[in-house]
């Protein structure tokens, strides 16, 4: 032998190490590259940037992901690619750490590779250790490719470690393998496809000329197969050998998610049989734990979600989350959030229905539900402090602090899909207060930003719970709620409709809060209809009802000033209007409501204008975008730019009214608003530029 010899421990007995003739002088153990191996561009020039490292002392490189990503394809691909470089050969063993039989152990890997490298096999130690200590022998000095695929964890993997040596050892597992870290291993957490690599993989699969013709369904089929590989290998293997069949055939099976997991079984690619042996693996308050977040809608969450819907300390819930995120069935965001993937969400409910009852699920659920519901109460009463309310959170002390508007609306927009979920999900469960309590709570960003499918879906379903209850001032407010969307949809007789009835439930439940609300509803689609005086007497009945209102009606009374401001405006008498408008101003400027504000300063605007104090007009449009801004008020920058477009029009600067228009028109259109349409009207008008 040449080179430098390396032995840790003590090898007993004699050792031959000349070469087993049985064997090829130069292993070549590594299987074959997979031969519909697609995309990974990135994560290639990753390895080869982490396989340059080996020197003295071999690159060791841990490829993790969750089952069926494609680690072993990834690793295969890499390997051949640089195989040239490694005259000493190549060792290969599949550890079996996530297969249907126990995991290998060491001394049987440790006596496939001695054996390959030239020893005698009655030469072959019987203590793992003394294995291990030949090994590292034979292979110190030598350049040499180990591939140690479906390790189960890093006590499996480190004897298998070559001695000092330029070689590259390519580890895959399910789990992160961190405790490799000490022996100077690097690491690549490997991810499902993206959209367009995995049409790749279809195309090469299927043909291009197949997946051309139904581009829409092939989309659709790596969005249900979660961009992962094995699905997908699965899916396309079906429809290669059913050449009759349209891929949106496919994709009509596998919408059903109930199914989904069977139909992606194929003989031996099942990816339900991946999720098994994981799980089979798990302790059991982590298994627990994956079974209960079954309920959660969309498996996106943090520590606090997962606390809660196991009804556990968050110590203990983070424990549990870490063995998730290790065997990767569960992803962790920088952010401190949490991700089961799409295909393991569907796999955590498939056991759950097997395994956990009933009743603990719909535990969970709720105590999910109340988790959510809870930091949605906070963050809309940070968002408008004085407005009243039903929910019973409201009565709480609040469950989060938020810093200010800003970050309260961050948070609901960027849980809103999920809160819309959690409402659909609780009222097919029929938790009805749940249902309509969040759609209470939506309130103030609904308002703000004009999600107006979401607004409308939610609340259609937290009307439904409210009759379900037989609760009336749960009903109004639903309509009450419902009113403003389609007001803000430019559906004014609907509206108005809709507020009529919310005021007859109202007066008759004597639930004077509601009463000025309603009022309001009905006031406000009128004066869109352009009924300017029925609108005047209803926004003057509205601040008349104020005066039932129990305890302090302050905002109501500076809601209803600024409703009437406006419709006095409207009708002419802008001196009356302004008046009333500054009464409300000084109140939302003391309550620090910049969403109000901007709103009572564009009207004021106009009245200020209508009585030829443009410089003015113009001061306070300038304080509304100010205000509008800071609250991120889009719909109410776009109404602002209308207000200075009419007051250019006033001086005669079409220029500038088109300049201002257009900009309105723009955000308008972006938010699906039937003002964008009456816009562009005027735009024609205008003509050129």
């Amino acid at each position: 032998m040449s080179g430098s010899v390396v032995q840790a421990g003590t090898v007993h007995g004699g050792i031959h190490l000349h070469r087993d003739s049985r064997y090829p002088s130069v292993p070549a153990q590594l299987p074959a590259s997979r031969p519909y191996f697609t995309d990974r561009a990135q994560e290639l020039e990753t390895l080869a940037r982490l396989g340059e490292t080996a020197g003295e002392q071999a690159a060791v490189i841990v490829i993790s992901g969750v089952g069926g990503v494609g680690k072993t394809s990834l690793a295969l691909a890499w390997l051949h690619r640089v195989v040239a470089g490694f005259a000493d050969g190549q060792l290969f063993a599949d550890l079996r750490g996530f297969s249907t039989g126990a995991p290998v152990m060491p001394d049987e890997s440790l006596g496939r590779f001695l054996r390959a490298l030239g020893v005698a096999p009655e030469a072959v130690p019987a203590d793992v250790d003394e294995q291990a200590a030949l090994f590292r022998t034979l292979t110190a000095g030598r350049k040499l490719i180990i591939m140690l695929d479906n390790a189960a964890s890093a006590a499996q993997v480190r004897p298998l470690l070559p001695g000092h040596s330029p070689s590259v050892v390519a580890v895959t597992s399910r789990r992160k393998l961190s405790g490799l870290a000490v022996d100077g291993a690097s690491f690549l957490s490997l991810d499902p496809l993206d959209e367009t690599g995995a049409v790749q993989l279809l195309d090469r699969m299927l043909g291009s000329g197949r997946t051309g013709a139904e581009p829409q369904a092939v989309r659709s089929l790596t969005a249900l197969c979660g961009r992962l590989p094995l699905a997908l290998c699965t899916s396309a293997a079906r429809l290669a050998t059913r050449g009759h069949w349209r891929i949106e055939r496919l994709v009509g099976e596998l919408a059903d998610e109930r199914r989904r997991l069977a139909v992606l079984g194929e003989e031996d690619l099942s990816v339900q049989a991946v999720f098994d042996v994981t799980y089979r693996d798990l302790p059991p308050s982590a298994a627990r734990l994956y079974r209960l977040m079954s309920v959660h809608p969309n498996g996106w969450f943090g520590l606090p979600a997962a606390a809660a819907a196991a009804g556990t300390g968050a110590d203990d819930t983070a424990r549990d989350l870490d063995v998730l995120v290790d065997v990767n069935l569960v992803d962790a965001g920088a952010d401190g959030s949490f991700r089961l993937h799409d295909l393991a969400h569907l796999h955590s409910r498939s056991v759950a229905e097997r395994f956990e009852p009933e009743t603990e699920k719909a535990r969970a659920f709720q105590r999910l539900m109340d988790h959510y519901l809870g930091m949605a109460v906070a963050a809309d009463r940070a968002i408008i402090p004085d407005r009243w309310h039903l929910g019973r959170k409201y009565a709480e002390p609040p469950v989060r602090s938020f810093s200010g508007t800003t970050e309260a609306i961050g948070w609901i927009e960027g849980e809103l899909t999920l809160l819309r979920d959690l409402i659909s999900d609780a009222h097919g469960r029929g938790l009805h207060r749940d249902t309509w309590e969040m759609c209470e709570a939506l309130w103030a960003v609904l308002t703000f930003r004009k999600h107006y499918a979401i607004w409308i879906e939610t609340h259609e379903k937290g009307l439904a719970s409210a009759a379900a209850l037989g609760d009336p001032v749960a009903r109004a407010r639903m309509l009450e709620a419902l009113a403003f969307a389609r007001l803000n949809l430019g559906e004014f007789r609907e509206a108005e409709r809709l507020g009529r009835e919310a005021l007859t439930l109202e007066r008759d439940a004597g639930h004077s809060d509601g009463v000025v609300t309603a009022l309001e509803c009905l006031g406000v689609a009128q004066l869109a209809q352009g009924d300017v005086t029925d609108a005047t007497e209803t926004f003057t009945r509205a601040l008349e009802a104020c005066r039932d209102v129990p305890g302090d009606a302050a905002r109501h009374v500076a809601m209803m000033s600024r409703r009437l401001g406006e419709a006095l405006v409207r009708d002419g008498r802008s001196g009356e209007g302004a008046g009333r408008l500054r009464e409300a101003l000084a109140f939302f400027t003391g309550r620090g409501d910049d969403y109000n504000r901007a709103r009572t300063l564009s009207t004021l605007s106009d009245a200020l204008a209508a009585d030829g104090q443009d410089a003015e007009a113009g001061a306070a449009l300038d304080e509304a975008g100010e205000a509008a801004t800071r609250v991120g008020a889009r719909y109410s920058l776009a109404d602002i730019h209308v207000a200075r477009a009419r007051l250019a029009a006033l001086r005669g600067d079409l220029a500038a009214e088109r300049g201002h228009l257009e900009q309105a028109a723009a955000v308008f259109d972006e938010l699906g608003s039937y003002q964008a349409r009456e816009i562009r009207e005027r735009l024609s008008e205008l003509g050129g530029p």
